[in-house]
């Protein structure tokens, strides 16, 4: 057993003090997990829930069953207003999580507020369910895959409508890496080339879905992102099997070109009659099932602009740019063509991606950049109108 006296250091993240174990070299080995490259991910967790109660008006329950070092609930209880935070539960599974949590409870004057269990993630969820103990946010953020703990959070959160937010961070599996791990874990098939995040992000809300789907609940889409090493979505539960038989016929799968960069997605309920590319003849890649749905959720998003002025995060300049991202591309279609590849298909050089927007809008098409490539363009347009607008310079 570690000295945990011998080992604290005390760390500073967003407007928050606690105290961690500092006992290996590498993050990894450390006798309790904390991985400070996640701050953007927590500002972003804090700016969600500050939206949600925004919208709402109500005091949350927040369930963090992978606590660790319980960075994430300190923060959730210190930096967001106290009458609207009604109680948050962090639990681990790791004895050591627990002893450091205890500590910072006594060090940040928490003890009404913050509830710590000595638990497996999936018996606390379990438990909730069996106590009645309604949750209005559930994180689960695990290392590698959150696959295993979707359905059982989906059944916490149904009867209170509740947000689930999800990390996943084995994007080897989902970016096509290893893509028979991602076809055994994810009933789906992942891509490495040009569009594997975007992908990987579809892939994932499209397990959700099923999950859900067979609980007969429907799920929002509220936020959804990739940063660095992870995925983050954050969904709203919903009562509803009418919204959730509607929702599934959003799955599909996607064709496209890495070649020549032609994207054609279709649900799964359509035919597609033809493999090969129709511009260049090159065989077509295939992805999915997976979402095809919107990633994002325009209230929430609008909110969470809003509320960023109230907080200094260090990410701030990056959390904005990555707003202002969504809402430019929050209305066009799934899926991105990549401008590089077109352009060398068109033997064309020189033309920039705002000159093509600005020719494509003139013409009235749906068109803007992507969060998931700085040269990608998504549109309504065809592959032709596009070509058709290069050919114009």
């Amino acid at each position: 057993m570690v000295d945990l006296d011998m080992k604290m250091t005390e760390e500073k993240e967003g407007a928050t003090t606690f105290l961690m174990c500092q006992d290996a070299e590498r993050i990894y080995d450390a006798s309790v997990f904390y991985n400070p490259k996640m701050t953007f991910n927590r500002d972003l967790t804090i700016l969600i829930l500050s939206s949600i109660i925004s919208d709402s008006s109500n005091a949350l329950t927040f369930l963090d069953p992978f606590a660790g070092t319980g960075v994430r609930s300190y923060r959730i209880l210190n930096e967001l207003p106290s009458g609207l935070i009604k109680r948050v539960i962090a639990s681990d599974r790791n004895p050591m999580a627990i002893e450091m949590i205890k500590r910072n409870i006594e060090k940040n004057k928490l003890e009404d507020r913050l509830e710590v269990i000595h638990s497996d993630a999936f018996e606390i969820i379990a438990k909730s369910i069996e106590t009645k103990t309604q949750a209005d946010v559930i994180d689960i953020d695990p290392f590698g895959s959150p696959i295993l703990f979707l359905e059982i959070a989906i059944r916490a959160l149904q009867k209170n409508e509740g947000f689930l937010f999800i990390t996943a961070t084995d994007l080897q599996v989902l970016c096509g890496k290893f893509s028979e791990a991602c076809f055994r874990i994810y009933n789906a098939i992942p891509t490495r080339y040009y569009l594997c995040h975007e992908v990987a992000l579809r892939i994932l809300i499209y397990n959700l879905l099923i999950s859900a789907g067979r609980l007969g609940v429907a799920i929002d889409p509220v936020f959804s992102y990739n940063h660095e090493h992870f995925l983050r979505v954050k969904v709203k539960i919903v009562e509803s099997k009418e919204k959730a038989n509607e929702q599934h016929k959003d799955i599909g799968f996607v064709h496209f070109c890495t070649d020549c960069s032609y994207v054609k997605y279709y649900r799964i309920r359509d035919e597609i009659r033809y493999s090969n590319c129709p511009i260049c003849m090159k065989k077509l890649e295939k992805a999915g099932p997976l979402w095809l749905g919107n990633l994002y959720n325009r209230k929430y998003i609008e909110i969470m602009k809003s509320e960023l002025e109230n907080f200094d995060f260090s990410t701030g300049k990056q959390i904005r740019k990555l707003l202002d991202n969504i809402i430019e591309e929050i209305d066009s279609p799934p899926f991105f063509y990549f401008i590089p590849y077109i352009l060398r298909s068109c033997k064309k050089q020189g033309i920039t991606l705002l000159q093509l927007i600005e020719s494509l809008q003139q013409k009235g098409f749906i068109v803007s950049r992507t969060v998931f490539n700085p040269e990608g363009l998504k549109t309504n347009a065809s592959y032709a109108d596009i070509v058709d607008a290069i050919k114009m310079y």
